[in-house]
């Protein structure tokens, strides 16, 4: 079987997947409160989907994650999500911003999609519906906690602000204790509608880190080599991660790829560039698959 490996000696293994450009939050640091979306007639077909995620199951893929804007809002979710669940893949995750989730559960358990990063930069109401122009923090409270009873593995995904959401730091270390959950603190990166406010909002990974050391001792746990994140766990038993993609830059070991919710695969999440693999036939992707590979920076 040939495997994705590039000119760096990096194998290809984990594919994020976009079902849609759609979100139902507007989140002040990603899309504008009147963002335009595509039509939904360039949105791959849940069929389209499938085949090329088993053609790249075959080149050695082994981990899926299912992303958006807002994954859930796809009114064929339940279509996708049931065709990538009889590939043959090791882990199937989803991104999402937990609005939906709880409505959501069956079909993602019996899908075996069973590793959930949710989106929450805020457990203040008036904090979140500021960042997310939207008053939903109290649904995505209910379906984090409805996932962690489902026996689901959650990660929290927090985009660190200064200004905005920094003084809620210490409440997200006791939010990880007491529901058993993985707090991940992501450095705001330069990109999208964020560029405006990413010098002045901008905190690193290392200073959150020597910031929340004054009040909780952190022991370093081991990772996959490609992992984004450097993780601890605090003496009260607390997980957190840092995912430093500015002042840490990650590249060296990364194993992804992205597919977009129209068909371009890219072969960086900081990188527009990238090839549409839609309407080829196997023979014409393979040679896409090895173009995007040297697309790849190191």
């Amino acid at each position: 079987m040939k495997t994705l490996t590039d000119q760096y000696g990096r194998t290809i293994r984990k594919l994020r997947v976009s079902l849609t450009d759609k979100c139902n939050l507007r989140c002040h640091y990603c899309m504008p409160v009147d963002a335009t979306f595509m039509e939904e007639g360039r949105y791959l077909s849940p069929a389209e989907y499938e085949e090329i995620v088993a053609e790249l199951v075959g080149y050695g893929l082994e981990e899926l994650r299912l992303t958006g804007g807002e994954p859930l809002v796809r009114k064929s979710f339940p279509e996708i999500a049931d065709r990538f669940g009889a590939l043959n893949l090791k882990k199937i995750g989803l991104t999402t911003n937990g609005v939906l989730l709880k409505r959501a559960l069956p079909v993602l358990k019996r899908n075996r999609i069973f590793h959930l990063n949710v989106s929450l930069d805020s457990l203040n109401a008036e904090t979140f519906r500021r960042i997310t122009n939207g008053n939903r923090l109290a649904q995505v409270l209910e379906g984090i906690e409805a996932a962690v009873r489902e026996g689901f593995h959650v990660k929290i995904n927090v985009v660190a602000m200064r200004g905005v959401n920094d003084h809620e730091f210490p409440d997200f270390v006791e939010y990880a204790k007491r529901l058993g959950v993985e707090v991940r603190f992501l450095e705001l990166m330069r990109i999208g509608f964020a560029l405006g406010e990413q010098a002045r909002q901008f905190i690193s990974a290392g200073e959150i880190l020597r910031t929340l050391q004054a009040r909780y001792f952190f022991r370093p746990q081991s990772r996959e080599k490609d992992s984004t994140s450097v993780n601890y766990v605090t003496a009260c038993g607390a997980e957190i991660g840092f995912i430093a993609s500015e002042s840490q830059a990650f590249c060296s070991q990364c194993s992804r790829w992205r597919l977009s919710a129209d068909g371009v695969l890219r072969a960086c999440l900081l990188k527009d560039d990238g090839l549409s693999v839609r309407h080829s036939s196997p023979a014409e992707r393979a040679a896409i698959y090895d173009r995007v590979l040297g697309m790849k920076p190191n």
